[in-house]
């Protein structure tokens, strides 16, 4: 073996030791190259569409609806937070399922490229279910094409959940997962901002081209990001072989130790990581689908599209900045001492809020819930591929799905109960919520700690 052909397996997809973290990411930008974020750009493109849908969107849609007449839901007169929550709710389960089918389907072949066609016709369906959703004016067609959202959606997120496990060895998978969440807080922080930029315009009798601007341009992002990944990782392209890890191990045997074991049944570790998961989504979701409301009826603000835009810009910056870093030091340092740094964020800054009545107090407690954010997304998704077997990366990847469904399902039920306390006494609900947000944290900080403990001691 050539001393070239050896240095470039020491250093998969280019990248050097000597470079920050940050200009690794942008200076890789380019197509053709073995680099984290081609690898990852996917995610730019479809965590801004899933984003801006959630939070934007669906919103205004809901609110749209309830102008036409009242939403019955068995019998349940619902407003605008349990409408949001109940509708949020319903497609999350098919979504869940989707995604670990998919993702368990692409397991089965061992050709390069395999789940990029996942990828590609998720993306593409996506797009047009985004497209249709400018169209519902009822609740029914509403709960339709979210369903259909939340099935392509997760067509191509299932078996994109395992590149990284597919294309970077273990001791580069923090860095790698830093990357891929940078690239998902771009994405999610750039599409919303404009979205909500453009949505600030939006009357429905008078200028309703605004919400077809915003669901054009998330589209084209989602469509462009998407085509990017695919062609970039694809067999064929100029580098010779997308399964870095793969060929690392067979030259290298005694470097990666990641050799693919078949597994019958989930280990402790990873069910337990995996309810550990839930409680910090569901904490990170409750922040994440109520801030538009929040701002409203808490803050004070006549038109919640501005704050929200400010508060976006504020926690996706901080948490940018905290991504690349944490998976550099998880990869180093280990994850244990980071995942308590990111509860205790948490905890501190879901209980800030319960003290606000103005929005600068907020964009300053959204730079600590950003931190944290930026903090658990790295690192649990950096554990989550320390757990599972290659072999059946996308399957067992696939489980985060359920465990996204249980914290998601959670929080959007929650919509009912802040409704419904915020009709006891005003602003209750909101600081109930808040209250059990900051339990969330405690509870996934103290379970990620443990399972991070079990994995040092096996290593030893």
């Amino acid at each position: 073996m050539g001393n070239q052909e050896f240095r470039n397996i020491r250093k998969p997809f280019q990248i050097w030791s000597h470079r920050s973290p940050f200009k690794r990411a942008i200076s890789d930008f380019r197509l053709g190259t073995r680099s984290f974020t081609n690898l990852s750009l996917y995610s730019f493109g479809l965590s801004g569409l899933w984003t801006a849908v959630g939070s934007v969107i669906l919103p205004f849609k809901i609110l749209e609806v309830l102008e036409i007449g009242t939403i019955n839901v068995f019998g349940q007169i619902l407003d605008k937070n349990g409408a949001l929550g109940v509708m949020s709710l319903i497609g999350l389960p098919m979504g869940a399922m989707i995604q670990l089918i998919s993702g368990s389907i692409s397991d089965h072949s061992n050709r390069l490229g395999k789940r990029l066609p996942y990828l590609l016709f998720g993306g593409i369906g996506l797009a047009i279910s985004t497209v249709l959703l400018g169209f519902a004016t009822t609740f029914v067609s509403l709960f339709l094409i979210y369903m259909a959202i939340q099935i392509f959606g997760n067509v191509g997120q299932g078996p994109a959940n395992a590149l990284i496990v597919d294309h970077v060895p273990p001791r580069r998978r923090g860095e790698a997962s830093g990357v891929l969440n940078l690239w998902r807080l771009l994405g999610a922080g750039i599409v919303t901002v404009i979205v909500l930029q453009f949505m600030a315009n939006y009357q429905l009798g008078t200028a309703p081209q605004w919400m077809w601007y915003s669901i054009t341009f998330m589209v084209v992002v989602l469509i462009a990001s998407t085509l990017w990944t695919t062609l970039a990782i694809r067999p064929g392209t100029k580098f010779k072989n997308t399964s870095l890890s793969r060929n690392f191990t067979l030259r290298n045997p005694s470097v990666d130790n990641d050799k693919p074991k078949p597994r019958v049944n989930l280990s402790k570790n990873y069910i337990t990581f995996l309810i550990a998961l839930a409680f910090s989504i569901a904490a990170l979701s409750s922040l994440q689908i109520y801030a538009l409301f929040f701002l409203q009826d808490v803050v004070g603000l006549a038109n919640p599209a501005d704050g929200a835009d400010l508060l976006v810009i504020v926690v996706i910056a901080t948490a940018v900045f905290t991504v690349l870093p944490a998976g550099k030091l998880a990869d180093r340092f280990g994850r244990g001492t980071l995942f308590f740094l990111a509860g205790l964020s948490g905890v501190a800054g879901s209980t800030l809020l319960l003290f606000v009545n103005s929005l600068v107090p907020v964009l300053g407690i959204g730079a600590i819930l950003g931190f944290s954010a930026g903090l658990f997304l790295t690192l649990t998704w950096t554990v989550a591929n320390d757990l599972v077997s290659r072999i059946a990366a996308g399957k067992e990847l696939g489980y985060t799905s359920i465990a996204t469904l249980a914290g998601s399902a959670a929080a959007r039920f929650a919509g009912i109960g802040i409704d419904e306390l915020n009709n006891l006494s005003e602003n209750l609900g909101y600081k109930a919520m808040l209250v059990a947000v900051a339990l969330a944290f405690v509870i996934a900080t103290v379970l990620l700690a443990r399972v991070v403990k079990d994995l040092q001691q096996n290593d030893t």
